[in-house]
């Protein structure tokens, strides 16, 4: 095993007289440090960033001796990975800390394009337009079908984000006008691009469902709300959460076996992410290992994005005929073996509850709830910026339901949602932190602190009248 990575961790730490535990930090990473050190374990990347930050060095000083080129273009097929699983902080690390000397390679387009999905992903949108712009217009010009069609499908989200969804339509449009080039050329593996087209399309069904465009000049108002869209997987019958199969009967030796090994089987997240973990042990020692290994996990993570997408467009299309069933039993399992997106199914459960609060289905809303904080707590704890939202959006219904369901708590859960609103996130959406206000004024009303409703009177009536940002880049 090539220990060289370990022997110059060990020679950089003892020369500045720290220990392993000073180099460390905390237990995890200190077992992992020793077995590095020791030529036991290859070190992830990620762990070679922190120590090199530890020590003050740059990243070269400890992997001297891989090459930059295969590097580059190894990291950035894992950063592609981790934008797309919903890790856009590792992403973005990983990329923004590579050896001096592949600074040459770095004006490469997938370089670019990758580093502004992970931005986008953190809600670092300036800073992603503004590599997303010059690389749209650059593949229009080279006639590179498949930079554009990431680039337009990345500045796409970013504008519905900032509520200018005529320019959303018009480049979702433009980047699936190159859909048909691409399976031709075999440029994008075809699982992934029909993932990606086809999450596009139904994206277009909620904003222009008729096809009809947006041929006006954009009107929409500061006090319109921000465009919904619909969360990836939302099966069509919600009223009641999905039970659990039926347990072999005691009787049923051979079926309780099988059952017991269908439970242990790996979800094909979860595979998915322990070949991104490997990728990443082998990152800095063999580049062309963990390029492969990252390869692999993408078609795994899109095949089930592609089974999870095609699930949500079953359950769109349940919905135009009222007494069709409802998914099938199979597909709900099928999906929940596949699921690579499970932050986006907490969004899934906090619009259904939002929803049900808004109605006056108390109940309903509660039982829902109950299952999200379950779903919740067996979730990864995904950075993405939708995955953050989708809890704070759950904290936040967690209040507004218990208020309704517990009426000797109102004094506590009113303290705490002030609390949760002066604290809001910048990368909150705005509408929630809308919620939160319309929310206070209705509890404090009821409390006659009359005072304190008027407080939030008038900070509702300045967010709803703060600016948009200047309209965009729109091709």
């Amino acid at each position: 095993m090539d220990v060289s990575i370990g022997e110059a961790i060990r020679t950089l730490r003892t020369a500045r007289g720290m220990s392993l535990a000073d180099l460390a930090g905390d237990a995890e990473s200190l077992q992992a440090l020793d077995d590095v050190e020791s030529g036991r374990a290859l070190a992830p990347y990620p762990l070679l960033i922190r120590v090199a930050d530890r020590l003050g060095e740059p990243i070269d000083k400890l992997v001297a001796g891989a090459d930059p080129h295969g590097l580059l273009q190894a990291a950035i097929r894992v950063a592609q990975y981790d934008v797309a699983a919903g890790h856009p902080h590792r992403a973005r690390d990983i990329l923004t800390h590579l050896p001096g000397a592949s600074f040459h390679t770095r004006s490469l387009s997938e370089y670019r394009l990758t580093l502004a999905r992970a931005l986008r992903a953190l809600g670092d949108e300036e800073e992603a337009v503004a590599l997303l712009v010059p690389l749209a217009e650059s593949a229009q010009s080279a006639n590179d079908a498949r930079i554009a069609f990431y680039a337009l499908r990345e500045l796409g989200f970013a504008e519905c984000d900032r509520g200018n969804v005529p320019g959303a339509v018009r480049l979702w449009k433009d980047a699936l006008a190159r859909v048909d080039a691409l399976l031709a050329a075999h440029a994008v593996p075809p699982h992934e691009l029909r993932a990606l087209a086809l999450e596009l399309y139904l994206h277009l069904d909620d904003l222009d469902p008729h096809g009809e465009g947006f041929d006006v000049p954009w009107r929409r108002s500061s006090l319109d709300s921000q465009p919904r869209l619909r969360a990836a997987f939302a099966p069509a019958d919600t009223a009641k959460p999905l039970s659990r199969p039926p347990r072999a009967p005691a009787d049923r030796p051979y079926l309780a076996a099988a059952e017991r090994m269908a439970n242990a089987a790996p979800a094909l997240f979860a595979v998915a992410e322990e070949l991104v973990a490997d990728a990443l042990r082998h990152l800095a020692v063999d580049p062309a290992q963990a390029r492969a290994l990252a390869e692999q996990a993408s078609i795994l993570l899109f095949v089930g994005r592609l089974a999870e997408i095609e699930a949500s467009l079953h359950a769109r299309l349940l919905e135009s005929f009222p007494g069709a069933s409802r998914l099938s039993a199979r597909l709900q399992r099928g999906y929940l073996m596949t699921a690579v997106s499970p932050g986006r199914d907490l969004a899934a459960f906090t619009d259904e509850i939002a929803q049900a609060l808004d109605e006056g289905e108390i109940d309903r809303a509660w039982t829902l709830l109950e299952s999200a904080k379950a779903a919740a707590e067996e979730l990864p704890d995904l950075d993405d910026l939708a995955a953050r939202r989708a809890r704070l959006k759950l904290a936040l219904l967690d209040m507004e339901a218990a208020y309704a369901k517990r009426p000797r708590e109102r004094a506590s859960l009113c303290k705490r949602l002030a609390a949760f609103e002066q604290s809001f996130p910048e990368w909150g959406d705005a509408l929630l932190r809308r919620r939160a206000c319309q929310l206070l004024v209705r509890w404090l009303a009821e409390a006659r602190d009359f005072e304190g409703a008027l407080r939030y009177v008038q900070k509702l009536d300045a967010l709803c009248r703060e600016p948009r940002p200047p309209a965009p880049f729109v091709f």
